[in-house]
């Protein structure tokens, strides 16, 4: 697949009523994600879309992938995973133009796909915040050794009625 820098449809292909389909990949510069912490970009945006040319509106449906090194923000630890825009879905005015440019739209498509908080896997357990242990490798020994928390104090409270 060849990378493109911009992603431009060629309106004078498409007819009223036909649809091209695209398939490539994106460069992952367009995103502008380099002060991100935790999720890195590792490949280009991959997208497989369809434009049909609907009168004066170009609607542009498909699937964006992006694969990604990241940071799980419950446990630390660096995991690689692909995270997928399947329903892409956009609707574009193209009265007066003779190309339209989707590297917005896809830019905006993929960003909000990804997680602000990537986690390794769903049952990802974390670090104990006391000691630091990661949970997922077994559990800490603050439990075995009942080491008490500061809030622990809170847990005497018991919310009372409104009423009373």
């Amino acid at each position: 697949m060849e990378t493109l820098a911009r992603l431009i449809v060629d309106l004078g292909r498409l007819d009223d009523g036909t649809h091209e389909h695209l398939k490539g990949c994106l460069s992952r510069d367009v995103l502008e994600l380099d002060d991100l912490e935790q999720l890195h970009p590792a490949g280009d945006i991959e997208y497989d879309l369809q434009c049909d040319r609907l009168g004066d509106e170009l609607l542009v449906r498909g699937r964006l992938a992006l694969a990604c090194d990241c940071i799980c923000s419950r446990c630390g630890c660096d995991f690689y995973t692909q995270f997928l825009e399947s329903s892409f879905c956009e609707s574009l005015e193209i009265q007066g133009l003779d190309t339209i440019d989707l590297t917005d739209s896809v830019r905006e498509g993929i960003i909000l796909a990804l997680p602000t908080y990537p986690i390794c896997k769903e049952e990802c357990q974390g670090v104990c915040l006391r000691c630091g242990q990661d949970l997922n490798a077994g559990p800490c020994r603050c439990a075995q050794q009942g080491v008490s928390s500061p809030w622990d104090a809170l847990d005497q409270f018991t919310p009372q009625a409104e009423n009373e």
